[in-house]
């Protein structure tokens, strides 16, 4: 059986080693193990890693939508449209992304260093 897509599994929200079972149980926590295999995913985290890549992309689409807004409407409904855009964005693009890192980070056996690994 051939491993599942990490960037698949991560835009679905499902098991990185099969593929089928939801990843999360709730808006972003990590299921304690897969529902489909029973990959355990007690030692999941995924970081700020996320986070990071999420308010860059967000805010490379709402920064230029501002300033068009600014031009064609009154400054109050530009900043108030950015806002809501914004926090949409953030909402929708945050439990994909923490997902497509965790299926990578599984992907790759990707875990904390240790100080045994220095020696």
């Amino acid at each position: 059986m051939t491993a599942p897509s990490p960037l698949l599994t991560g835009l679905r929200c499902r098991c990185p080693q099969c593929g089928q079972g939801a990843l999360f149980n709730g808006y972003l926590r990590f299921r304690d193990t897969c529902t489909a295999c029973g990959a355990d995913f007690k030692a999941a985290d995924a970081g700020d890693g996320p986070a990071v890549f999420v308010i860059l992309i967000v805010g490379a689409i709402v920064a230029p939508l501002l300033l068009v807004l600014q031009r064609l409407l009154p400054d109050v409904v530009a900043l108030i449209i950015t806002l809501v855009a914004t926090v949409v964005l953030c909402i929708a693009f945050l439990p994909p992304f923490k997902a497509i890192l965790f299926a990578l980070q599984w992907k790759h056996k990707a875990r904390e260093a240790t100080h045994e690994d220095v020696e």
